[in-house]
């Protein structure tokens, strides 16, 4: 993948090694300073403009043949302008003749550099510098990274262009040379890898650049909110890990929902250890990356660092994890309720569920059995050691005395598993009421006494 010439090599160390004690880079019979991104004459004498912070504009008659360094290319609604020194700026014509300084002695006054795309419209990685092979797009950050069960990317200089190769998992890479006319190159700074909040609604961004294209996340989704609507702006409290780096003024991170992206360093404050927490009801804390997931139950202790309207970021054995918010209590919480009786009451005549089919309703044949069409039912059953439960041939048995950590039963055909009572939530409102002393299991599904089943991942009760 990386052809490298001895010649090429030979120019590579001529130009960073002088580089790094300041000495001077010559290109095209000129010397190329930092920042440069290439030169530029005109055809003929013309006038150009800089327009002040006031709204007034200074004018100046620059002379056929003269040479100006070009510092900053602006790539929008299919024009390009150049910006020479002192803030004047140049549209690109016939008039204007361009050369840029290729992005390899650009790169070599960096001692980190960072590729970022600076065209507005995007750009595209090419193949043989004919075939469009991958789409870039506006501030994006071109760089060496590895993220695990997911892809590989790789930034490499061939023949003095910069190539972008990008490889999926599953097996398909594409590789291609980028135009260096759309990359900002800027220093790449090394911080460290601690937990941020975000000190107001912040956005998280693909690339480290104002206007780079804002990355979507899913805020955790409950019973009132089957599908969690995709969101822009994380709130104010936010939790973040820095991965490490901070590029044009801002910090590469990952949520601890796990997209990663980039967001303003100056809106970022570090967290810290701000005292003991309780546990109100039994959740799974998990790991910043979902790599990690961890059983906590009801007045477990845990230390807590910060918070949003959604999650809280806590540690557990110096490990940071993250739960609902609503989870955490600074008292210590009341004891767990015991369920009585899980039967239904003679109130209780239909149960309707929306899923994946639509919605199926349950109508009451007989005392504590409950049919829909198409031969679905729902049926409970009660004994000294267990309430029984059972919905379209899954049965459920849940022992006796039912508190959180009772053993559960589940039967799906021939295959049995055990689970257990997480918690038992006072009261929990879903779309189809409020309802008290909700069962959470470890199958990650809800039940209520006197009703039964409420959600899983394809049924959910909408009434009764």
């Amino acid at each position: 993948m990386k052809k490298y010439s001895l010649a090429l090599l030979i120019i590579v160390v001529f130009f960073i090694s002088p580089t790094k004690s300041n000495a001077q880079v010559s290109w095209d019979g000129a010397e190329v300073v930092k920042g440069q991104t290439g030169k530029m004459t005109f055809s003929k004498d013309v006038k150009v403009y800089k327009k002040n912070s006031n709204g007034t504009y200074n004018s100046m008659t620059v002379k056929r043949n003269n040479f100006f360094r070009v510092y900053n290319i602006e790539k929008y609604d299919q024009k390009t302008f150049y910006w020479m020194s002192s803030g004047y700026r140049v549209q690109a014509t016939d008039l204007v003749i361009f050369k840029e300084v290729p992005t390899e002695i650009r790169s070599s006054f960096y001692n980190n550099p960072a590729y970022i795309v600076s065209n507005r419209q995007g750009t595209k990685a090419y193949f043989e510098e004919k075939y469009p092979m991958i789409d870039l797009a506006y501030g994006q950050h071109l760089l060496n990274e590895h993220v695990p069960r997911n892809y590989s990317a790789e930034v490499y200089f061939d023949k003095g262009k910069l190539n972008y190769f990008y490889s999926l998992e599953e097996g398909n890479e594409v590789n291609g040379v980028v135009d260096g006319t759309d990359i900002r190159i800027v220093e790449t700074t090394t911080r460290d890898k601690g937990y941020y909040a975000v000190t107001t609604d912040t956005q998280l961004l693909m690339g480290p650049m104002s206007g780079a294209r804002t990355i979507e996340w899913n805020p955790p989704s409950t019973l009132n909110d089957v599908n969690s609507l995709n969101k822009f702006v994380y709130p104010k409290g936010s939790a973040f890990q820095s991965l490490g780096m901070e590029v044009n003024g801002y910090l590469r991170v990952q949520s601890i929902t796990g997209e990663r992206g980039y967001m303003p360093a100056n809106l970022l404050e570090p967290v810290n250890n701000q005292g003991k927490r309780y546990i109100r009801y039994g959740v799974v804390a998990k790991g910043i990356d979902d790599s990690q997931q961890l059983e906590l139950k009801r007045f477990d202790e845990v230390s807590f660092y910060t918070e949003n309207e959604y999650i809280a970021l806590i540690a557990v054995n110096g490990k940071m994890y993250t739960v609902p918010k609503n989870v955490i209590a600074i008292k210590m919480p009341n004891e767990s309720p015991v369920i009585i009786s899980f039967l239904p009451n003679e109130r209780l005549q239909k149960l309707e569920y929306q899923n994946i089919a639509g919605n199926r309703v349950y109508k009451r044949t007989a005392n504590n059995h409950f049919t829909a069409e198409d031969s679905y039912y729902i049926t409970y059953h009660e004994t000294d050691q267990a309430f029984n439960f059972d919905m379209n041939g899954v049965k459920y048995s849940f022992a006796k005395p039912l508190k959180e950590g009772a053993i559960i039963t589940r039967l799906s055909g021939t295959t049995q598993d055990q689970g257990h009572v997480r918690a038992i939530h006072y009261s929990l409102t879903t779309p189809a009421g409020t309802f008290e002393n909700v069962v959470e299991t470890s199958f990650d599904q809800f039940f209520a006494p006197g009703y039964g089943l409420l959600a899983n991942t394809s049924d959910r009760l909408i009434s009764f």
